[in-house]
């Protein structure tokens, strides 16, 4: 059978992955990559783990790479979870760590030094046992001819959690290759690839979209951490302007804080001709971001048919559907109600990149078509396959649909069904290519028409004042009436009356809104950064969110301008 691990047979000679460390590129070679793979199996094989779930709890990329393949080639199976630079504090990440603990049910956990004190408290919370610290790579075993023996079960991949507690998604060796397979044909990847990632690795958009398929393909991968490329984006676009890394992905909001931080000096003498990817992902595509994106690098030589949305999610390994590369994305604007089962109406229509809307609320991207191997459905709330250009919801099916979840909740794989996976996303087909429109559990009817969370925060984040993807919509129903909360992690009032009437626009007097200023980090957001409404919306109703409520309305009432701290009652 073959598999993500065959490559460390015979790795590419003078290929690899270039490590960012202290500001410099560092290489390390495919053939030393797959040495420390082997080498971190004999070191488990030592230490009694010959099988079983090995949870990842590795920051440090250069560290993470052969403990995950090594995992693997040990015949264990790889569970990564997310880094404590994603949560709010020291015991917001053990509790998160001790409840994946919890449900992976791990035969090791596996971790750094650094991070060892964290592991080891997480562990004790969790009672699975004190940590696997790994030693500096000159202390690690020798692999004695080890042979590589794949688990059946390659990838327990958490969820990042946007729409409940986060699960264990069950990728099979099947569903791995498979997924790496469709993404390189989508792309076409050849050896003359080369690829760039700032993006955690153990998201599955950098686990298995970037690196992964990176390794797997044996071409270059150049590969920062997300807080390398905080401190300088501009390290990531000298990949391809300077190096000539010719494959990218990120989230909409990499590549609109790269536009804000980049400076004409850095730009200067680089060239992003042979730039033939740059793909978008887990989050909606902000037309107006991508624009200025391209037009701050067009005069060097960017091009913008390379933009290539995507959809995915780890309950289908990753890639589902994907613009073509060179193709050029579409954009359009639906007009008239949302409804499932409902034609969809476009009322305008225009090119990702090149096209700039004055108001990005309401414009949606198109994510492609399926990747190979992979179909995609819009269906009705009863499972009826709906035609082209009506609304409902993406199901999928394939060879990539995960194997259900490891969950203590029998009831949470039921989305898995024998026609396919219910996605729980809203959004259409359009001339064969998927638009992706919200969750469906994020939405409410106002004047017959739905309301995603999607359009409103993307509404709200274009005002003056309200920093980008500092801005989180709650929907959803209580005493039988719509409500919104809103909470922006914002100073000062400016925005206030521009967001009052955004949310005029959108809503009316049926629905109770609620508009909450507070401190940045108040928003609960997933490991891979999205807000978790579900979330947001129960600690609304239970009064322990906290903040100043500048805009509220009550049944009945005008809308009241306030600065009263706390939310007693706000969301009553």
């Amino acid at each position: 059978m073959n598999t993500v691990l065959d490559w460390l047979d015979s790795p590419a000679p003078e290929r690899g992955i270039h490590y960012y460390r202290n500001g410099e590129w560092h290489l390390r070679d495919y053939a030393d990559i797959a040495s420390a793979a082997r080498r971190t199996a004999a070191f488990l094989h030592a230490n009694g783990v010959t099988k079983g779930v090995v949870s990842l709890l590795i920051e440090e990329p250069e560290t993470f790479v052969p403990a995950f393949l090594g995992t693997m080639y040990a015949g264990a199976t790889p569970s990564p979870i997310a880094s404590p630079v994603t949560f709010g504090g020291h015991e917001a990440f053990t509790e998160h760590a001790a409840a994946v603990l919890g449900a992976a049910a791990p035969a090791a956990v596996l971790t750094e030094e650094r991070l060892a004190p964290l592991a080891a408290e997480a562990c004790a919370k969790a009672g699975t046992g004190a940590p696997l610290i790994l030693p500096d790579p000159a202390g690690l075993p020798a692999d004695d001819g080890l042979a590589a023996r794949p688990a059946e079960l390659a990838l327990l991949q958490f969820t990042s959690g946007s729409s409940g507690t986060p699960k264990g998604v069950r990728v099979t060796g099947d569903n791995l290759t498979a997924n790496v397979r469709a993404i390189h044909g989508w792309l076409g990847v050849t050896s003359e690839d080369s690829c760039s990632s700032w993006l955690p690795l153990y998201h599955d958009m950098g686990l298995i979209g970037t690196f992964l398929g990176s390794v797997v393909a044996q071409i270059d991968l150049w590969l920062m951490s997300p807080v390398d490329f905080i401190r300088s984006p501009a390290r990531w676009l000298d990949c391809h302007g300077r190096h000539g890394v010719t494959i990218t992905t990120a989230p909409n909001f990499g590549y609109g804080y790269a536009t804000s931080r980049v400076r004409d000096e850095d730009l200067a003498g680089t060239d992003f001709s042979a730039w033939r990817v740059a793909m978008s992902g887990a989050e909606r595509v902000d037309a107006r971001v991508v624009a200025d994106f391209t037009t701050r690098l067009a005069p060097y030589g960017f091009d913008a048919r390379i933009l290539t949305p995507c959809y995915g999610m780890a309950e289908t390994t990753l890639a589902v559907t994907g613009v073509r590369p060179g193709q050029g994305a579409r954009i359009v604007r639906p007009s008239g109600p949302l409804d499932t089962g409902a034609p969809v109406t476009v009322a305008g229509s225009g090119t990702l990149g090149t096209d700039r809307p004055d108001d990005p609320a309401g414009w949606i991207a198109s994510c492609g078509t399926p990747v190979p191997g992979t179909t995609v459905d819009i269906v009705d709330d009863d499972g009826t396959v709906l035609p082209d250009g009506r609304f409902g919801e993406i199901r999928v099916a394939g060879t990539s649909v995960a194997d259900g979840y490891e969950s203590p909740d029998p009831a949470a794989s039921e989305v898995f069904g024998a026609d396919g996976l219910r996605t729980g996303d809203a959004g259409f087909l359009l001339d064969g290519e998927l638009y992706v429109v919200g969750r469906i559990g994020d939405s409410i009817k106002v004047r017959g028409r739905k309301v995603h969370a999607e359009d409103l925060e993307a509404a709200l984040g274009t005002l003056p004042g309200i920093p980008p993807g500092r801005c989180a919509v709650a929907l959803g129903s209580r005493d039988g009436r719509s409500e919104a909360v809103i909470v922006v992690e914002a100073p000062g009032d400016d925005w206030l009356d521009a967001a009052a009437g955004v949310l005029r626009a959108a809503l009316d007097s049926t629905v109770r809104v609620t508009l909450v200023r507070s401190r940045r980090g108040t928003i609960p957001r997933t490991s891979s950064g999205k807000p978790r409404r579900r979330l947001l919306w129960q600690r609304a109703g239970d009064n322990t969110l906290t903040g100043d409520v500048l805009h509220r309305t009550h049944d009945g009432d005008r809308p009241e301008r306030a600065t009263t701290p706390g939310l007693d009652g706000a969301a009553a």
